[in-house]
């Protein structure tokens, strides 16, 4: 069994086995030693492993769905049957029998929407595993700034904006980051990894001066949160000269960002180089701009002027490699948070006004609209 070679339907079958533990010593010290030798078959043991994987998901999902119908399907027979008894033996008029009914009709919606909770709630969970997994993985580093060693060597105060019983609560800032407008009435958009521990938020720049804002939404497995500036004397940012991409840009397409690394908005272009981001992840880009802690949340920017992404992270074992979440998540983004009564009217941009402009006024125009987040908490 030392050495043995595999046609692609063999290996298959071994792959299965292997996978389920149904091969003999022998076989499985055999198998490895092949997969050790072949690079190429390893990974399609690992590819095999994740399609295996996301089957056992849809069927736990299908099998759950199928339980919930069922309850539906019961409670609505039990209804229907309840219905009935009422009619037969209590002779009521019509019209106190539908009454009763009203009454336990409301339980089917409850059971309904309980339904639907527990699907999102699974949902949520697991987006919001994958993006953690992703962050804690070797080879992937999100881009917020910590300014821990600052905060320690300056003391950097500031006095929160939420009063506590009347009294101003120091806090400490902690994190620093990028955001930049999503409408002109006073949404940014920002990375989730960057502001999602925090007791207070600001947003910056030479335009705005500093105001403060609230996290109004957040979908941490596309690692996207939306911000609300706070302040009540705020009377908006303007028209946006800049529109959002729905669709996938072209390999090698130049592109460019802005970003705050540091204190001062910093400048960086270059290309797409892969439609797919780190670990083959479909929501992202592979982009070839320089990009540091600090750069997380800003935009990345096509060279006719349409937002095109939002810098997350890059990989640490090649510096020429950036990831940028797409656009479209950006816009879904946009959707879900309609479904809030109080963003029901929410608008982007429709007009460009970058598309015809050379780069350096591209940059003067956009600048105003790219802000540094700093994020604050009372932990020291």
């Amino acid at each position: 069994m030392e050495n043995f070679n595999l046609n692609s339907v063999q290996f298959i079958d071994w792959a299965d086995r292997y996978l389920n533990g149904q091969l003999t010593i022998d076989e499985t010290t055999a198998f490895e030693n092949l997969l050790a030798t072949n690079p190429a078959m390893f990974s399609t043991i690992e590819q095999h492993q994740q399609l295996i994987d996301a089957l056992a998901l849809y069927d736990s999902r299908t099998k759950l769905k199928a339980q919930m119908n069922e309850i539906h399907t019961q409670y609505s027979a039990e209804l229907n049957a309840s219905a009935n008894n009422i009619a037969a033996t209590t002779h009521e008029p019509s019209h106190n029998l539908i009454a009763k009914v009203r009454e336990i009709r409301p339980m089917r919606i409850y059971l309904a929407a309980a339904s639907v909770a527990v699907v999102v709630s699974l949902s949520i969970i697991s987006g919001y595993n994958y993006f953690e997994t992703k962050v804690a993985t070797k080879g992937y580093k999100a881009l917020r700034r910590d300014l821990e060693k600052i905060k320690k060597s300056q003391h950097v105060l500031i006095n929160s904006y939420n009063n506590n019983n009347g009294k101003d609560e120091p806090i400490v800032e902690r994190f620093g980051g990028t955001g930049f407008a999503l409408t002109s009435s006073g949404l940014i958009v920002t990375s989730y990894h960057l502001i999602k521990d925090n007791d207070s938020v600001f947003i910056e720049n030479n335009k705005v001066g500093r105001l403060k804002v609230i996290e109004v939404y957040s979908n941490p497995a596309a690692d996207i949160s939306v911000l609300k500036i706070a302040d009540k004397n705020f009377d908006g940012f303007g028209n946006l000269p800049y529109t959002f991409a729905n669709k996938d840009n072209d390999l090698g397409e130049k592109v460019f960002t802005l970003g705050y690394p540091r204190e001062d908005v910093v400048y960086g272009e270059g290309s797409i180089s892969s439609h797919t981001g780190f670990d083959g992840d479909t929501t992202a880009y592979q982009i070839s701009i320089p990009v540091n802690p600090g750069n997380s949340g800003g935009p990345l920017v096509d060279e006719h002027g349409n937002i095109i992404g939002l810098i997350s992270g890059k990989q640490t074992e090649n510096e020429g490699a950036a990831f940028a979440i797409k656009s479209f998540c950006i816009l879904q983004s946009v959707d879900a948070l309609k479904n809030d009564t109080s963003f029901s009217k929410l608008n982007l941009s429709k007009r460009n006004a970058l598309r015809t402009l050379p780069r350096v006024q591209q940059l003067k125009k956009l600048q105003d609209f790219v802000f540094v987040v700093k994020v604050f908490n009372k932990n020291f």
